[in-house]
């Protein structure tokens, strides 16, 4: 009672209250709580908690902002505080209700440290998102555009034909393409990576490391027993002596056109994220496979990915471990999939792999008083022991990803760590020579070793339903916008809940808005923004 009578509570909060078996302090407690807040009372004993509902009236407390649950799974618990109808919280607040937390006290510290990572990790999410929202929206629709005019010109006239009706009106009304889109689209084909695709192939997924430098002899020796994948900034540090047989693009931004300089030439097929640039992929010159990473939950990306059945992998953060998440949809499950590259750590020298597009902007910027090895010192950087006991640099972001990497990968025996540098990733390791048998084992196992799946042309009634699909989702999406930025102009009136669902299912308009956390908002400075968005879209819908 006291420890609530002293208890500061914030808006935006949540109270896990553990263990609270009679309930005292319950009543205090919610005459306290601010309305944005809200509790959850939570017990892992479940003699317990039957003791708790049999001598213990609850019924007070069953309101919208109290829940009361029983579960000794962490997993569950943080399902349950992302499904609460006021999250996202700003804090979270623990209460230790009774003697019961101590007997299953592991459990109830995990919760407490992942409760505090879920809130965590949302709005590092939704700094994010506010970032970079708005460009991968802008993107997705670019691509999905680029998409549909390859997917109609690799239609022959005999499908053509076949076509009849809204896909017709669809790809007259597609939007031309600029100068340099219809450049490159003419010697590029776009395609949608579903997940039935195989590469029958071990594959290596090359990072842009250090440690690929160390590697390139392997490479070079076996290059003809595998499926050479390289990240972007991996693929012009290993041409031009040895060509790539994909690169795999989730960059979304500006700056990582210029790891594709020079590429063009070497029509170099690109697996790509649907939010990666559409510069570098002009540039990269090669066949264009899409895959889709759901950045957000977004009720927009519902709705694509429920139309178009993509290939859908979970977000990393990482172009490298999106990389090897890739590889191992794509290979046959009894195939490995190495790596190297995948450093997340450096030593005193350069930060990446030599050729590649950093190293490459540190030597075009050094003069005759800078060192291209001076080491920067940022905030976050530190000290490792890394692999073969050496010393490294690395940051919170890259140690994360190497955390990541250990969490996702490191029960996996498919995938094989070949790098000899950076981060120790506790996963399968193999040196050149055990490197060498694996390939070995896996050509004898394999057959056709030389089959991969890249297709040129579609013409099947498939590709024919994929292309009117893309089409009419595009069609009914300018069409949406175009009722939404009428009525905003008052030129036409649509009723209040006919906006609210065009909104709420365009929620690209407005993701990355700051207040935007919950939802749209029907305030008038909030619908100006979304409707400069919408008029931005609809330039780029035609």
């Amino acid at each position: 009672m006291a420890q609530i009578a002293s208890l500061q509570i914030p808006d935006s909060a949540l109270i896990l209250c553990l263990s609270p078996v009679l309930g005292y302090g319950l009543k205090e407690l919610t005459e306290k709580l601010p309305a944005s807040s809200y509790i959850l009372a939570l017990e892992c004993d479940q003699i317990l908690m039957r003791f708790s509902l049999d001598h213990c009236d609850f019924s007070p407390f069953a309101q919208q902002r109290f829940s009361y649950i029983r579960t000794d799974s962490v997993a569950e618990v943080l399902k349950k505080i992302e499904s609460l109808p006021l999250f996202p919280f700003k804090k979270c607040l623990v209460l230790s209700c009774s003697g019961g937390v101590q007997l299953n006290q592991t459990f109830y510290d995990e919760v407490r440290l992942y409760a505090d990572e879920v809130i965590s990790r949302f709005w590092k999410n939704r700094i994010t998102l506010m970032h970079l929202g708005r460009n991968y929206a802008h993107n997705t629709f670019r691509n999905l555009l680029s998409l549909a005019r390859s997917l109609a010109k690799s239609l022959t006239r005999a499908s053509a034909r076949q076509i009849t009706g809204s896909l017709t009106r669809s790809l007259v009304s597609l939007p031309a393409s600029s100068p340099e889109e219809s450049s490159a689209s003419s010697k590029s084909n776009f395609r949608l990576l579903t997940g039935d695709e195989r590469i029958r192939k071990p594959l290596l997924v090359a990072g842009a490391g250090p440690s690929l430098d160390t590697a390139r002899d392997f490479i070079i020796k076996n290059r003809n027993s595998f499926f050479l994948l390289a990240v972007d900034a991996a693929a012009a540090a290993l041409l031009p002596d040895i060509q790539p047989d994909a690169i795999v693009l989730v960059e979304s931004q500006y700056w990582i056109d210029s790891a594709f300089i020079g590429l063009h030439k070497y029509g170099i097929p690109v697996f790509a994220d649907l939010t990666a640039s559409p510069r570098a992929l002009q540039a990269c010159g090669g066949n264009v496979y899409f895959f889709c990473t759901e950045y957000a939950r977004l009720k927009y990306l519902e709705r694509l990915y429920q139309t178009l059945q993509p290939l859908i992998l979970p977000p990393m953060g990482s172009v490298g471990l999106t990389a090897i998440q890739l590889a191992l949809v794509l290979a046959a499950p009894h195939l490995p999939v190495l790596h190297t590259g995948l450093d997340f750590a450096w030593q005193n020298g350069l930060t990446h792999a030599a050729g590649s597009s950093p190293v490459k902007k540190l030597f075009a910027e050094i003069n005759r008083t800078e060192s291209p090895y001076k080491l920067s010192i940022s905030t976050g950087m530190q000290r490792i022991s890394g692999k073969r006991g050496l010393s490294y640099w690395t940051t919170p972001t890259l140690s994360g990803y190497a955390e990541l990497y250990r969490h996702t990968f490191s029960g996996n025996e498919q995938v094989i760590d070949i790098g000899t540098e950076g981060c120790f990733l506790n996963g399968q390791q193999a040196d050149m020579t055990e490197a060498e048998r694996i390939l070995t084992d896996a050509g004898k196992s394999n057959i056709n070793a030389d089959g991969i799946f890249f297709d040129s042309v579609c013409e099947s009634d498939t590709a024919i339903e994929r292309c009117k699909t893309l089409c009419d989702y595009l069609t009914g999406e300018a069409e949406a916008l175009t009722i939404l930025n009428d009525h905003l102009q008052g030129k036409r009136s649509i009723s209040e809940h006919t906006m609210e669902q065009l909104f709420a299912e365009r929620d690209y308009l407005y993701s990355h808005f700051p207040d935007a956390a919950r939802g749209y908002s029907l305030a008038l400075g909030f619908l100006k923004r979304a409707g400069i968005e919408l008029r931005y879209l609809l330039k780029i819908l035609g």
